[in-house]
């Protein structure tokens, strides 16, 4: 996998590459006030009780959505801590928490006391030995990452010492500011970039931004110096990443409801208020077909390929509903659904395959966690534009 950094539209972009496929993008905004990890002291300024809601006020123009249970004994006018959650979307508000968290390369720190390991480390063994780590811990809570799995006890320690700074500097500076003052800035984007990117999957990342270099440079010399040989800098400015690589014409692609599969069908997403809908077509393959439930089943196995693809480069969430071509052999029914499994376990983002219906339908589940592609860029006179 490649990280490509470049300028589009003005703006700095991460794009994510497996081979010559683009497979996942994110804008960097510049000062964005609400961006996801950003703590601040806010002031609650109505409660709703029925629904559990507070609305807080951090100080940027716009409430923040926190949610809230019987045992908070929040009062209007009162100041908080708060961090971020979810960004704002056309929608919604942004979305706030008092569950404070600083997220590292191997760690995760939280407010909730206990030591969690990442699913995606199956050895029980390794498990065991990442917990062993955190046996003097009690104050605060960890949720060791997948990364974690091939580092080594000095590294682990070190971050968490690093993540409980950060931690104490939050609440120790809390006392001594003002309400609506930011108390954490969350990293730069393509810091977090490299920071989630599981070390043995990337083979290079590469920039034409001297900046970003540097930052990432630095990040690496402090955090991850085992990937410091994967970064470089590009410097031919005649011919910048964003045309090297076509990283603005694949988010146009990316913006289109129709995507072409190799065989000749296609498949449609709709993006509703309720839920994402995608739609699988066969085209013209059926025609002639004497075998014609092969002939769906192999159509429908590489439409979930795709789908899942989708998926994280359009980085849709909520419940997506796909409505693949009926099939009536209930064993190509089950393999379908084994496939859409193992394909979601490898997602980067929490990802639940429910089942498939007598319709041929089948829900799936992915968290939310920053905006859809949709909410980032638009089309104008096939023009791409940052929203």
């Amino acid at each position: 996998m490649e990280i490509v950094i470049t300028k589009c539209t003005d703006n700095i972009v991460c794009a994510w590459f497996d081979g010559n496929r683009l497979i996942q993008v994110k804008c960097c905004e510049p000062d964005n006030q609400y961006a996801v990890g950003n703590v601040y002291t806010g002031k609650v300024k109505n409660i709703v009780k029925n629904i559990n809601v507070a609305f807080v006020d951090i100080g940027l123009g716009s409430l923040c959505f926190l949610e809230i249970n019987n045992k908070d004994k929040l009062r209007n006018e009162d100041e908080i801590i708060v961090q971020v959650a979810r960004d704002s979307t056309k929608n919604k508000q942004p979305v706030v928490t008092r569950n404070l968290s600083i997220t590292g390369r191997y760690l995760i720190l939280t407010e909730k006391k206990g030591i969690n390991v990442s699913k995606k480390i199956k050895s029980a063994a390794r498990k065991k030995e990442l917990k062993d780590i955190f046996n003097d811990e009690t104050e605060r809570g960890f949720i060791v990452r997948t990364n974690a799995k091939d580092a080594d006890d000095e590294s682990i320690i070190k971050e968490k010492n690093y993540l409980l700074g950060i931690y104490n500097n939050i609440i120790s500076k809390s006392k001594n500011v003002l309400v609506f003052s930011k108390l954490y800035t969350a990293p730069a984007c393509y810091i977090e970039a490299v920071r989630d990117s599981y070390a043995k999957d990337v083979k290079r990342i590469v920039t034409d931004i001297p900046e970003v270099y540097n930052d990432i440079k630095a990040y690496m010399k402090d955090m991850c110096p085992e990937m410091k040989d994967t970064l470089s800098l590009y410097e031919d400015a005649s011919y910048p990443l964003d045309l090297m690589f076509g990283v603005s014409e694949r988010i146009k692609k990316a913006l289109s409801k129709k995507v072409w599969l190799d065989s000749g069908a296609y498949i449609i997403i709709d993006v509703t208020e309720a839920c994402v809908v995608i739609d699988v077509n066969s085209g013209k393959l059926i025609k002639g077909k004497k075998d014609v439930e092969n002939t769906f089943f192999k159509i429908n196995c590489e439409a979930a390929k795709e789908i899942m693809l989708q998926l994280r480069l359009r980085n849709l969430s909520g419940i997506i509903i796909i409505d693949f071509i009926d099939m009536k052999i209930p064993e190509y029914n089950s393999e379908l659904i084994k496939m859409l499994k193992g394909l979601a376990e490898q997602d980067s983002v929490s990802c639940n395959v429910v089942d498939i219906t007598k319709l041929g339908l089948v829900e799936i589940t992915r968290k939310k966690q920053n905006r859809p592609l949709y909410e980032q860029f638009k089309l104008v006179d096939n023009k791409l534009t940052v929203i």
